[in-house]
């Protein structure tokens, strides 16, 4: 029997529409969409996502009030089930927007609180984390130089979602070679994995 969360967002980051990012986000909404589950998506650039936290902002955590610019993100991770990341590597981490991004949409009082000693993380309904990232080097390159996406995605965030099942990641490596055939059928296996939604 199979059963899947019932909304799913995905947050991608990439300037380009047409990048492999943008087209793993294309597909990967198709996929969901095939086990009925519901694709909320938070295209940073599309939306023209302001990442900068304001002195202004930062000084306003305390009274907990959320700026305007960012509430739909705030809906959109407090409704979600699941989490779909699609990201490339530049400089070794992940894209400065999307760092933003989790600067300032999972602020204290939304994916947490803190009282000075102890974190309470608070985004329980999330279950299900997929990571998809973009490498224009080797793996064994990206390796060599280090990737500072995966402390992130595999330690840091999983201690906000204190009801996370399943945390899978996919990367897609040495981009810059051009072996389409390869990124083909890695796309697929992708695809097949996002489609399946939970084996219960």
């Amino acid at each position: 029997m199979t059963g899947s969360p019932s909304t799913c967002l995905l947050v991608t980051c990439h300037p380009e529409p047409n990048s492999l990012c943008g087209q793993i986000a294309e597909r990967a909404i198709a996929a969901l969409a095939a086990r009925n589950t519901t694709a909320v998506v938070n295209d940073l650039y599309r939306l023209n996502f302001n990442p900068v936290t304001s002195g202004h902002e930062f000084s306003s955590y305390p009274s907990g009030g959320i700026p305007e610019d960012i509430r739909r993100l705030v809906t959109d991770l407090q409704s979600a089930h699941e989490l779909i990341f699609i990201l490339p590597i530049w400089m070794f981490a992940i894209p400065a927007m999307l760092k933003g991004y989790f600067d300032r949409v999972w602020r204290p009082d939304v994916a947490f609180t803190f009282d000075g000693q102890n974190l309470q993380p608070l985004l329980r309904s999330i279950t299900r984390m997929t990571v998809i990232v973009t490498h224009g080097r080797s793996e064994a390159e990206t390796n060599a130089t280090g990737d500072g996406s995966r402390v992130f995605f595999e330690s840091s965030l999983p201690a906000l979602l204190p009801n996370l099942a399943s945390n899978e990641r996919f990367d897609f490596y040495a981009l810059d070679d051009g072996d389409s055939g390869a990124v083909t059928r890695q796309l697929n296996q992708l695809m097949d994995f996002i489609s399946q939604g939970y084996k219960a």
